[in-house]
């Protein structure tokens, strides 16, 4: 037997009798549950108790009605089929009885139709029930796109299919300026910046026209005139029947991204460069070793009168010209050795004052604007110096026609919102060291090139294009960080911001070095390069020293392990195949502490840290060096005190 459907009904009826005649015809089609009320009271309390599936009244009771109950249903906001069930009456009372929202009218002697009736009007029921849910849903689903369209992170502009538009977000009033009053009926080209080609707005359209989606980045201008970079996705709106009816743009502002982004390519440029130029200065001061050397070997021999000396004293002087260029780009690439110390800012530039004035014109006022109490800083006092220099020098050139040129110092805190804006710069406190001038100033594309070696807008012939780059290396080698602010025809300011320490000692005084003299000891010269091997064993032989050479470390660990007793000091270059040169240093210094060391290089790489540079029996000779500054040391070093 099929399981008859449950329902739920609240029957209005004054009369028991009646109410039960209606349950008997219902319980043919439903296996019903029932309420049987008779005034509006309890019509109320009923529905308060109860859910229900549908109602059934009687048309006219003593104490409530039929209409009465389809309008308290109404009041109440029940959304329930009513079917109205009664004797005869009239038809005019059927009809106001349908008017009123009744769901059916029924004679009680035609109960047949009561059960079809229900049937039918529960269907409806569902079917409005869904709909309403479906209704619901999508006026929720509508508020909640309105609230993400409103509260979006991005910019979000609707336009007609001619390009007019009809609705922009807050956020793209925020990033452009434009109210919606002020948007709502222009076209898009109101962000217009004139940097976006004709071309490039007419494939966009093209594409878009078409259907398609068009991705890229734009240049526009704010209402202020303020420039800024969006990246765009525009696409077309469709109606049911696949027709155009609208646009889309969904846009970010990423000029920040851009700005970042091109500040980091610079830094990865200047880097790559650096890297390029400081393997270039290696071998060039290997070769300019050789020829300086030699040079400077034979004018020691040459007689005065010689006829050739003038021209060997040409070549000597390129030469040492050649060398200061590839010590300029070692100094760019941060791959020279440093000496540093604790140092007074303030106290340098009053130094190198007298010096820098006699450096600029006669219509150039030099300045000072000094902080009172600046920091100490630890760095290397000569390229601290000749980070002044340049930058000063830098600005004479900018002042065409005579102004100011200033020197600034200040303590400084660099935080995470300068880092996060200037790539490469860490967070932490530091002295700041900074040059302005009132000159002529810099375009955008010249600033981005401003610390590249080789590159320069002064007139050929009136500088190597080497004094920015090498300041930019110095700044990068002693751990600081340098911008420039500048505009044409706004002159330029260069900031150096070098990292601040706790406390200072007294400055070293640095030893002028004492005159060569003849030797007698041995030393184990260490050198893969052949020429420099060469110049380094016939100079010292020259000076009465007993040299051995070696070519190779595993040559020198072999020399090394005969004579371990006999070798009174190491010559040694830094980077060599094989092993390094700090490497065969703490080799042979395991056999015998207290050895002697002098390292000699054209650049460095990390290789030789300050741990191999921190006694007074190790030392450091920069390539290219000459026959009598390499004898220097090597009596330096052998004559200094032995530390037990």
């Amino acid at each position: 037997m099929t399981e008859m459907p449950p329902l739920r009904v609240l029957i209005i009826d004054d009369s028991p009798l009646d109410a039960e005649l209606i349950l008997r015809e219902l319980r043919k089609g439903f296996s019903t549950q029932h309420v049987r009320v008779d005034t509006a009271q309890g019509m109320l309390d009923a529905l308060a108790d109860g859910s229900w599936d549908i109602v059934i009244s009687d048309y006219v009771m003593p104490l409530f009605s039929g209409l009465n109950a389809i309008a308290l249903l109404r009041d109440k906001g029940h959304d329930l089929p009513l079917i109205v069930v009664s004797g005869k009456v009239g038809d005019d009372a059927a009809v106001e009885t349908m008017r009123a929202g009744a769901s059916d009218y029924i004679i009680k002697d035609n109960l047949a139709r009561l059960v079809p009736a229900i049937t039918r009007e529960l269907k409806d029921a569902a079917v409005r029930r869904k709909r309403r849910e479906a209704e619901n849903a999508l006026r929720l689903t509508e508020a909640k796109y309105r609230i993400l369209v409103e509260q979006s992170p991005v910019s979000i502009v609707i336009t007609d299919r001619n390009g007019t538009i009809e609705y922009v977000n807050p956020r793209f009033s925020l990033v452009t300026g434009y109210s919606a009053e002020d948007a709502v009926g222009q076209n898009p080209r109101i962000l217009k910046s004139g940097h976006v080609s004709d071309e490039d707005y007419r494939q966009l359209w093209d594409t878009i026209t078409k259907g398609l989606e068009w991705h890229g980045e734009l240049l526009n201008k704010k209402k202020n005139g303020e420039l800024f970079w969006e990246r765009a996705s525009i696409s077309a709106i469709r109606d049911a029947n696949g027709i155009i009816t609208h646009f889309v743009g969904i846009k970010e502002d990423i000029t920040e991204q851009r700005r970042t982004s091109d500040q980091l390519r610079q830094v990865q440029k200047m880097e790559a460069i650096g890297q390029l130029a400081g393997g270039v200065a290696h071998d060039f001061n290997n070769l300019l070793t050789i020829i300086n050397g030699y040079s400077s070997l034979i004018l020691h021999e040459m007689p005065k009168e010689d006829p050739f000396r003038f021209e060997i004293e040409r070549i000597l002087h390129a030469g040492e010209r050649a060398a200061d260029l590839t010590h300029q780009l070692l100094a760019f690439s941060r791959r020279q050795i440093l000496e540093p110390k604790e140092i007074h800012i303030n106290q340098l530039v009053k130094n190198v004052e007298k010096m820098l004035k006699r450096l600029i014109r006669e219509n150039v006022v030099l300045q000072t604007r000094l902080a009172d109490r600046p920091g100490m800083v630890k760095a290397d006092p000569g390229q601290v110096e000749q980070i002044i220099m340049n930058l000063v020098v830098n600005a004479r050139d900018a002042l065409e026609n005579g102004g100011v040129v200033t020197i600034e110092t200040a303590n400084a805190i660099l935080d995470e919102v300068f880092t996060r804006e200037n790539p490469g710069a860490v967070a932490g406190s530091y002295v700041m060291l900074a040059v302005h001038d009132n000159g002529i100033g810099m375009s955008q594309e010249v600033k981005r090139k401003i610390f590249e070696p080789f590159f320069t807008t002064k007139e050929q012939g009136r500088g190597t294009g080497l004094g920015l780059a090498t300041v930019y290396g110095i700044v990068k080698q002693s751990g600081g960080y340098i911008r420039v602010d500048s505009e044409p025809g706004n002159g330029s300011s260069f900031f150096i911001y070098l990292p601040r320490i706790e406390s200072a000692t007294e400055l070293e005084t640095i030893s002028s070095g004492k005159a060569a003299t003849l030797g007698t000891e041995t030393i184990l010269v260490i050198e893969d390069e052949a020429g420099v091997l060469n110049l380094a064993v016939r100079t010292l032989s020259l000076k009465g020293y007993n040299v051995l050479q070696a070519s190779r470390p595993a040559e020198a660990e072999k020399l090394f392990e005969h004579n371990r007793d006999r070798v009174d000091l190491v010559l040694t270059d830094v980077v060599m195949p094989g092993k390094n040169g700090p490497a065969l240093v703490e080799e042979f210094r395991g056999k015998r502490p207290g050895l002697k060391i002098i390292f000699m290089s054209g650049y460095t790489d990390d290789t030789i840290a300050p741990q191999h540079m921190n006694d007074h029996q190790t030392a450091f000779i920069r390539k290219p060096f000459t026959p009598d500054g390499l004898t220097e040391k090597v009596r330096e070093v052998l004559d200094s005190r032995v530390e037990v």
